[in-house]
């Protein structure tokens, strides 16, 4: 059982005053989405790169947020226990929640679903790509707080691991308790699209 999540930093500037957290999905890594930051262009600003604590099938360099167990459900519990303390011990002993962003994509959108949307936290945006929910019936509440924070769903119109509906139907589900929602499909597959990350830089360059 790790202590504290395992995680790497690229900081774009001499002072950071926001924080962008990448969550990556099924069998990736902290090292997943590092061309992430170039693609983006945001100034003055931290990355961050946490690992999923679970090995898929004993691989050491493929992660997972997620376990089977022996009663064939699902547990997240080491996840969420690593992710709360890398939030309140590491995070946001720099960074204000409220300058704090979260990109998740595949299974580290359904994290942004399932785990980041019931916490207390007033995060600057949340950004789920290509993701989904586990179970549309038996979800956690979306926390109050997230009424008008941003959250932006994106998905490539011809994904073929993770379909199109899935992020539909988060988006309906999410629009009855989050007034500041919006659905972007783009071209492309299983995929983080160039024309969705132009509208989270515009999401994030927005508060000064």
């Amino acid at each position: 059982m790790l202590k504290t999540i395992n995680y790497d930093i690229i900081d774009i500037g001499e002072e950071p005053d926001k924080a962008f957290i990448m969550i990556h999905g099924w069998r990736g890594n902290r090292n997943s989405f590092k061309s992430i930051p170039p693609l983006l262009k945001l100034s003055n600003i931290r990355w961050y790169f946490p690992e999923a604590p679970y090995n898929f099938e004993g691989n050491e360099n493929q992660k997972t947020w997620a376990v089977r167990t022996d009663d064939d459900n699902w547990s997240a519990d080491e996840s969420k226990r690593l992710l709360i303390d890398f939030f309140e011990n590491i995070v946001f002993k720099t960074f204000k929640p409220e300058n704090v962003y979260i990109m998740g994509f595949s299974q580290g959108a359904a994290v942004c679903y399932e785990f980041i949307l019931s916490l207390k936290y007033n995060f600057g945006g949340i950004f789920p790509i290509a993701g989904f929910m586990v179970n549309n019936h038996n979800i956690p509440s979306v926390n109050s707080i997230y009424n008008n924070v941003p959250i932006l769903i994106g998905h490539g119109k011809d994904d073929d691991v993770v379909p199109l509906e899935a992020s539909e139907k988060a988006f309906e589900f999410l629009s009855k308790s989050c007034k500041n929602i919006d659905l972007f499909i783009y071209n492309g597959k299983h995929k983080i699209g160039l024309e969705y990350l132009k509208k989270v830089k515009i999401i994030v360059d927005y508060v000064k």
